[in-house]
């Protein structure tokens, strides 16, 4: 029984209900029909219900007291204690011409559609509203629709893909009661067993398992096979307790099977983006390469990491040291068009687009 109420509990606080899963954890935090376990899961949970950091901390103490040997307990405190006792608070991101929306509960899942592969599933990885999902997905798409389970519907902009982890992060500009509950490393063990969620209901069932790409880094390798997954990926794994493990990514592994990026690293690409966005505001996003390009910052009309005509630009291009040094001068001839000497992508002038002129014609 007790282990039934532990249960619902947890997934009130999943729900967003954290007033009555607190009110709840704390009874069975101090039931002694709960077993040790039990009881240290339930303080966990409890330092997920508020952001300050010395209720936290004391809620972890107490998990640890129940549970001694358990590394990602201290793990948790560990990190906590060497963190800021103010938690950091992230960047709002607002929709143009009025307020951000506000979502008392989190979504386990939001689906995505406009990209180049059809529907896809997203996991929000922070409380701006920040979604990830995969590069598949999106493709060169720079606008998304996001549909939420209470089947609200609204448009979104793709910020950035990274193709080498087929992920991609959609701005939504919602604003999040809580953070998502990332998983410590240590959650991530051989065998571990987890839930791959998708948008229109499918629940996946799995096992991570030792594999070349698993080993180490920043994948997770699962037993599931390509043929199993039910929308073009960007699927949340989580574990029994509701943790966020990682993100279901259509990378295939040494034996076949679908591969994972783990929630430590998208957080932390995600992490590095809201850095870049602050530094660098007006940087453009290339729907080509998915990259940030810095190119529009100096009046230049082409992506410096490949090339493609960027549709922000205004046409013009020009002549600056720094968007030279940007897009790297070479000693080619002059383009006809703009006299830069940056060279070609394509036939083209990188710095205007101009046709240029092919060897051996007059």
């Amino acid at each position: 029984m007790a282990q039934e109420e532990l249960r619902r509990a947890i997934q009130l606080m999943q729900d967003g209900q954290v007033e009555a899963g607190s009110a709840l954890l704390r009874r069975l935090a101090e039931a002694p029909t709960l077993d040790a376990k039990g009881r240290a899961a339930a303080y966990v949970w409890l330092a997920e219900a508020q952001e300050d950091h010395d209720y936290k901390r004391r809620c972890l103490e107490r998990a640890l007291a129940c549970e001694p040997d358990n590394l990602q307990i201290r793990q948790g405190l560990n990190q906590l204690l060497a963190s800021p006792a103010q938690p950091e608070r992230l960047p709002s991101m607002r929709r143009e011409g009025g307020s951000p929306t506000s979502l008392e509960r989190r979504p386990a899942v939001a689906g995505l559609e406009g990209g180049r592969n059809g529907l896809a599933s997203g996991a929000f990885v922070g409380r701006d509203g920040l979604l990830a999902t995969t590069s598949y997905a999106v493709g060169s798409a720079e606008e998304m629709t996001v549909s939420l389970g209470d089947e609200r519907k609204f448009g979104a902009r793709v910020l950035r893909r990274y193709p080498l982890y087929d992920l991609a992060f959609i701005a939504t500009g919602l604003e999040l009661a809580r953070k998502p509950a990332a998983a410590p490393s240590a959650m991530l063990a051989e065998n571990a067993a987890f839930v791959a969620l998708a948008y229109r209901g499918a629940r996946l069932r799995g096992l991570l398992i030792a594999g070349e790409r698993g080993a180490g880094g920043h994948w997770l390798e699962t037993n599931i096979a390509p043929v199993q997954l039910p929308d073009a990926g960007g699927n949340p794994l989580v574990d029994e307790n509701g943790h966020l493990l990682g993100i279901l990514t259509r990378n295939i592994g040494a034996g076949g099977d679908v591969c994972a990026l783990k929630i430590s690293h998208v957080l932390a690409l995600a992490e590095q983006l809201r850095r870049e966005r602050q530094l660098m505001p007006k940087a453009g996003y290339c729907p080509a390469c998915g990259g940030l390009a810095r190119a529009l910052l100096f009046g230049g009309g082409t992506c410096e990491t490949c090339g493609a005509r960027l549709a922000a630009s205004d046409g013009r291009a020009p002549q600056s040291e720094a968007l030279m040094r940007l897009y790297g001068e070479n000693a080619g001839p002059p383009c006809r068009g703009c006299g830069a000497r940056v060279g070609g992508y394509a036939g083209r002038c990188l710095r205007c687009g101009y046709a240029l002129a092919q060897k051996g014609a007059s």
